[in-house]
């Protein structure tokens, strides 16, 4: 039970971290556009993009470095977690190097390589990409820096302090576009900001968590380094292929139906894009226990583990989604209200709607990271990643699709990839029938429907559109598609687990009043 506790403690501290980040990004995105405009909105997530893709040479270097520092650790093998964490960081400052001199290359030639509408417009992206990869060269040489919450399994820690940076970003970007001509390198600049702060609170805390966890030049191994690219090139590998299916879409609209699309299609992914940063933030928050129960050997427990972090996960990845369905187009008439709000929300609804089957099958990703089966799934990301823009082009040369085919071929592939290979196979992998994790897939397809039809019937009471309104009704379709979903998708050892923990918090609550 305190497993358990320590899970919801973990989850409940994400949520709260990624409801604020949501508040903030909800409004902040609002008046961004309105400083600079669409198309020139758009570039920020052309720059991540851009970055991205050198991600996936890091990617192969640092997605595995956890799990290996992790193990160690738990098997009581200090010297080996201590060579992974200093490997990979002097890995890093060597891929570091590597990377500036073609950052400078990019940034310098950007006009080039993307359609711009105005000069000021080059200048303002220039310093978006130089800032935006100076961030990333940050980011990657401190990767590691917050493994300590997952070893201690106080994830909670992490999102505080993610709190943190996430209000430092909305009062700095407040004060740049209010006080200073706007320019979108504004964000680059403000996100380097955070980057230094969070990074800075990480390192404290794994000093004051796991002090024994040392940088050390003598812990530089090169098996060690070898063993981590090998585990991580297949990691590298489905990181290409979900920019392909999901990521390199902006590009491709700027390229072929120019920088108005691309601004037109970065409004609808918005949401679909929520929606996934919340499923990472879920899913990061079971791979404690999980990895310790590999690491324990304990795999009929994973199984129940697996199945009841798909199921909470579903509970509350549906919820979103319902709401798109009931009240899409009211969030994106007060939101975006020069655009065509009923549009962006059918497109919205045809991005977000397959992620009721992605998102609980990202949990399955997971365990094929920890027990070190990534190869198969890793080559099928990147192949359905192909398949997409070679789709997408046909469809935007032969047809008049536009931004519609953008938004559909990537949804769908990833859908029937995961219903095909992620569920079975996952269980698979842990030894059970393959049928074990279809029903709570399909429990979140249906439970996303039924929210949709129960935010329609909060939507038909609703006697006006203003954001009082949206949030007072759409709050009460959503609690109400919790209950829902609190009897449909929990199994009944869920159910009984989070009544427990309930319990547990008000006596404690209770007892530290009495005293």
């Amino acid at each position: 039970m305190n497993k358990n506790k320590q899970t919801i403690i973990n989850m409940a501290a994400s949520l709260i971290a990624f409801a604020i980040s949501i508040g903030i990004n909800f409004f902040l995105s609002k008046y961004i556009v309105e400083s600079v405009g669409a198309e020139a909105n758009g570039f920020i997530k052309v720059s991540d993009t851009f970055l991205a893709c050198f991600s996936i040479i890091t990617v192969a270097m640092n997605s595995m470095a956890g799990r290996f520092i992790s193990i160690s650790y738990f098997r009581d093998k200090p010297q080996e977690a201590n060579e992974y964490y200093s490997s990979t960081f002097f890995s890093n400052v060597i891929l570091s190097a590597i990377f500036f001199p073609i950052f400078v290359f990019i940034v310098f030639n950007v006009s080039s390589l993307l359609n711009i509408s105005t000069p000021e417009l080059t200048l303002d992206v220039q310093f978006l990409l130089g800032f935006t990869a100076i961030n990333f060269i940050v980011g990657i040489l401190s990767i590691n820096f917050g493994v300590s919450f997952y070893i201690k399994n106080k994830l909670y820690i992490q999102s505080l302090i993610n709190i943190a940076g996430y209000v430092l970003r909305a009062v700095l970007l407040y004060l740049m576009f209010s006080s200073l001509k706007p320019y979108v390198a504004y964000t680059a600049v403000v996100m380097l900001i955070v980057t230094l702060f969070t990074q800075g609170c990480n390192i404290f805390f794994k000093h004051r968590l796991i002090p024994e966890l040392k940088l050390s030049a003598k812990n530089f191994k090169l098996d060690k380094v070898k063993t981590l690219f090998m585990s991580g090139i297949w990691n590298s590998i489905t990181r290409m292929g979900t920019l392909l299916s999901s990521g390199i879409d902006l590009i491709v609209t700027n390229l072929m139906l120019g920088g108005s699309d691309m601004g037109l299609l970065a409004l609808v992914k918005i949401i679909p894009n929520m929606v996934n940063n919340m499923t990472d933030t879920l899913a990061v928050t079971f791979i404690p226990n999980l990895t310790k129960l590999y690491a324990d050997n304990k795999i009929p427990e994973m199984v129940r583990e697996t199945k009841s972090s798909m199921q909470l996960m579903s509970m509350l990845i549906s919820i979103p989604i319902g709401l798109v369905i009931s009240f899409g187009t009211d969030i994106f008439a007060l939101w975006y209200p020069s655009e065509d709000a009923f549009f962006l929300r059918l497109l919205s609804v045809i991005a977000v709607l397959p992620l009721a089957i992605v998102c609980p099958a990202m949990v399955i990703q997971n365990i094929f990271v920890i027990i070190n089966k990534i190869k198969t799934t890793s080559l099928l990301i990147c192949a359905t990643g192909f398949l997409n823009i070679i789709v997408l082009l046909v469809l935007l040369k032969t047809t008049n699709a536009g931004i519609s085919a953008v938004v559909c071929v990537g949804s769908i592939l990833a859908m029937v990839r995961d219903l095909c290979y992620t569920v079975p196979y996952g269980a698979k992998y842990l030894g059970v029938s393959a049928r074990t994790f279809y029903p709570d897939v399909i429990k979140s397809l249906i439970a996303s429907f039924a929210i949709g039809a129960i935010g329609m019937i909060f939507r038909r009471m609703m006697p006006s559109v203003s954001w009082l309104n949206l949030f007072v009704f759409g709050g009460m379709a959503a609690a109400a598609g919790l209950c829902f979903n609190f009897l449909f998708i929990l199994g009944k050892e869920s159910r009984s687990q989070l009544v427990s923990i309930k319990k547990n918090f008000a006596g404690a609550r209770k007892k530290n009043i009495t005293k």
